[in-house]
């Protein structure tokens, strides 16, 4: 196991664990670090590992496998290995501790020697705080404010909707009683949750979508799921390539206030 190398893939991201002359023991360690790391920052402890052919992998099979794909709620992962990711960590176990890097396309930023002790203290000063928050929590990455995500194959279906007219015919429409353009507080926004009143918010802009309703390619039923919510997530897992504020921009009206 001396030249292999277990690498954690996310569409900007990518950890690789050289194995060198660690000790399972040790590389599960430094696997668990990785993941601390994506809690923390997503804020979630839904998170899903695969295997290339989508098998749900333990930690130990992780270790085993050349590529591990990282899932967060509402992210997309298209599962590349080729390209150059954004950021980029290498993890290189010494003894008793380990040479972590860190390279942002492709130039080296970061470069911190951390021991398996300090790693052991921060695993469990996570699980005791932070980590036992987001499992009491089950639905935080969908709280009252966050709108719900979908099951995968709710997403994957295309139903035929008929809508009042096309894209273009929405952006032409006049805009009236336009609120004025402020921050808004999130229990402001979710006041806005009927149709003919309908305000969202998506990645901290704040968009009144009432008149959206009736050319939504989706409907009106899939819109109303972030009405008075933050959309951000739902509209990241049905359209995670398309530029919301492009064609939004006019009933974009203020930002959310945290």
């Amino acid at each position: 196991m001396e030249d292999k190398i277990t690498s954690i893939v996310s569409d900007d991201r990518i950890d690789e664990i050289l194995h060198l002359k660690a000790t399972k023991e040790e590389l599960i360690i430094i696997l668990n670090y990785i993941i601390m790391d994506y809690k923390k920052f997503s804020m979630t402890d839904k998170i899903l590992l695969q295997s290339q052919k989508l098998q749900k992998l333990t930690l130990d099979e992780c270790i085993q496998n050349r590529y591990v794909f990282l899932f967060l709620p509402g992210v997309k992962n298209s599962m590349d290995t080729q390209s150059q990711k954004e950021v980029r960590y290498t993890y290189e176990p010494k003894e008793g501790m380990i040479l972590k890097e860190k390279y942002r396309n492709g130039r080296k930023t970061e470069s911190t020697e951390v021991t398996y002790e300090q790693i052991n203290k921060m695993l469990g000063s996570f699980n005791q705080s932070t980590g036992v928050f987001l499992q009491s929590k089950p639905n935080f990455a969908e709280s009252r404010f966050i709108a719900p995500l979908l099951p995968q194959e709710e997403v994957s279906k295309r139903e035929i909707v008929y809508v009042k007219g096309g894209q273009m015919q929405y952006v032409q429409q006049t805009r009236k009683n336009r609120p004025p353009f402020k921050n808004y507080t999130a229990e402001e926004v979710s006041k806005h949750n009927k149709p003919g009143d309908v305000w969202t918010v998506l990645n901290g802009k704040v968009y009144d979508i009432s008149l959206y309703l009736d050319y939504h390619p989706g409907g009106v039923e899939k819109l109303m799921l972030g009405a008075g919510k933050d959309c951000t997530k739902l509209f990241n897992q049905f359209h995670s390539w398309v530029n919301g504020h492009a064609f939004l921009e006019q009933d974009y009206i203020g930002n959310l206030k945290y």
